[in-house]
């Protein structure tokens, strides 16, 4: 699967803008407010969560990769790393992850990475971690 590169699909692909505050802006004060506040519901929650991810990683310096082989199955980010591909999967809570879990069975990864909204977890080769915890890997 080494490159990443070579194997992206230029008609496929997710936007996310480099400033999570810019973000934030553009939704409008209810929003920020229902953020803050735990009472955001929906799809939005979860592309703030995959946005603050997405940034941090670039500002890592990972080149960042959408991977959707078929619409059963879809991963926010897998990354170059370490000399092997990497799985990343973004939750908005701690919910199933059943496409992170398909990929595992399939490619054998070293680490797979789930970031949630709660604590440090083990499962095998999936490590689950807080949303800050991006800044350690």
């Amino acid at each position: 699967m080494l490159p990443l590169k070579y194997n992206e699909k230029e008609n496929e692909f997710k936007i996310y803008l480099n400033d999570i505050g810019l973000l934030m802006s553009l939704f409008g004060k209810e929003t920020k407010r229902a953020f803050l506040n735990n009472t955001l519901k929906g799809s939005a929650k979860g592309g703030i969560f995959e946005n603050f991810i997405a940034g941090e990683l670039v500002k890592k310096g990972y080149l960042i990769h959408y991977y959707k082989p078929n619409d059963t199955m879809e991963l926010e980010f897998i990354l170059e790393k370490d000399g092997g591909v990497v799985p990343i999967e973004v939750k908005e809570g701690n919910t199933a992850t059943v496409s992170l879990n398909k990929y595992i069975e399939q490619n054998k990864p070293y680490v797979a990475y789930k970031f949630i909204a709660g604590n440090v977890g083990l499962q095998d080769v999936k490590l689950s971690l807080p949303h800050y915890m991006i800044l350690f890997i």
